[in-house]
């Protein structure tokens, strides 16, 4: 993304693959957090320094973060960027990891609110990487000025022929009548030079695990049978999110039985007050919202209102992800990266289907008019 300073103010011009980089960011930033915490926990938190220094990990975040901009300031092209964007996610990663220490005056890594901010982070990185993916320059001098910006860093290297095909495709779409003529010549230039570009085919490696990964898919998953697990998953999701709001229900309301190991495994609090509770309410609510978002989307779905019940259940589910497990992160960190990678690949595969269902319908489509000519032109003959 870059910025444009003219008459009519500042206007942001956002790079083609913006969301991909962003989005390996992302999952860098997640992934260094969640194997960071479970190494440490693993080994014991073993210090580096001995007993005079500390070098904590979040040094090591900050130099990497210095590296990824220096690659973006010194360098250019499309490997430059991707290894800035994956190195500023593990230096994020690094470095939010301790946010505990910077919060707190005792320096506490352990401290409970350190995992809901880490959580907040990441999920404000991933919106950002949708939004990014999402976002299109409407302008016509924003479009042709990102196009120019990629196809100036590619000079030199070999452009894969799907990349290509896109910014020929991003070209098609700027409207000729709202630029000017200087520019209508810059886009007919970047049209034949992207037009006679040797590119790179798709590697055969990477085409054939595709098609691998499509008949699997086509084969043990088929579109009857997710349908089933899916629905499957809804109802388990709905049961659990209600047996985790029972069990607030009874830490909120206070009751103590005669066994103290119950007691201290269902205080999830951990006597930290008030404000435990008004955050462990807030998350019972929406674990009720949860629950019955997935009861009534497998109810509808089953029912046949299929648009219904998916829809239902990825807002059941993003719920879930955005705010159920914020607040369940305060109590429990671990439990809460589990539960979230789980209800990730939930999310993924109900977009997946719904994607995939859609395709289907339009298949089926196209396939009507066929059929009805071939009918035609049997009664014809």
């Amino acid at each position: 993304m870059t910025l444009m300073i003219g008459a009519q103010g500042v206007r942001m011009r956002w790079r083609p693959e913006a969301g991909r980089l962003v989005t390996l960011m992302a999952v860098a930033f997640g992934l260094t957090v969640v194997i960071t915490r479970l190494y440490l926990m693993a080994s014991g938190y073993p210090k580096i320094g001995g007993s005079t220094y500390h070098i904590a990990h979040a040094l090591f975040g900050g130099l990497l973060l210095v590296i990824s901009c220096l690659l973006l300031l010194m360098s250019s092209g499309r490997t430059a960027m991707t290894w800035a964007a994956l190195l500023s996610g593990v230096g994020l990663g690094l470095f939010i990891d301790e946010v505990g220490k910077f919060i707190t005056t005792d320096n506490n890594y352990f401290f409970p609110l350190a995992a809901p901010i880490i959580y907040l982070a990441f999920l404000l990185t991933v919106a950002v990487a949708r939004m990014s993916a999402r976002r299109r320059n409407v302008h016509p001098e924003l479009a042709l000025g990102a196009i120019t910006e990629e196809v100036g860093q590619s000079v030199g290297t070999r452009m894969n022929a799907q990349r290509r095909a896109e910014l020929l495709a991003e070209l098609r779409a700027i409207d000729p009548e709202r630029c000017g003529p200087e520019h209508r010549e810059l886009v007919v230039a970047l049209n034949d030079y992207l037009s006679a570009l040797p590119c790179d085919t798709e590697p055969e490696l990477e085409r054939r695990l595709t098609r691998i990964g499509l008949a699997i898919e086509k084969r043990f998953l088929p579109l009857p049978m997710l349908r089933v697990v899916l629905i499957a998953v809804l109802i388990a999701h709905g049961v659990w999110s209600l047996l985790r709001l029972a069990l607030a229900g009874v830490v909120i309301a206070g009751w103590h039985s005669h066994w103290h190991e119950i007691d201290r495994m269902l205080d999830m609090t951990q006597g930290h007050g008030w404000k435990s509770l008004a955050a462990l309410a807030i998350a019972a609510v929406a674990e009720l919202a949860v629950g019955i978002g997935c009861a009534v989307g497998a109810v509808a779905w089953l029912r046949g209102n299929e648009e219904l019940g998916v829809r239902l259940a990825i807002w059941s589910d993003v719920v879930s992800l955005t705010v159920v497990n914020v607040l369940a992160s305060y109590f429990s960190q671990f439990l809460t990266v589990f539960t979230a990678i789980a209800e990730a690949v939930l999310l993924w595969a109900l977009v997946r289907y719904r994607d995939r269902r859609a395709r289907q319908l339009r298949d089926e489509a196209d396939e009507r008019p066929a059929d009805a000519a071939n009918g035609v032109a049997d009664a014809a003959s």
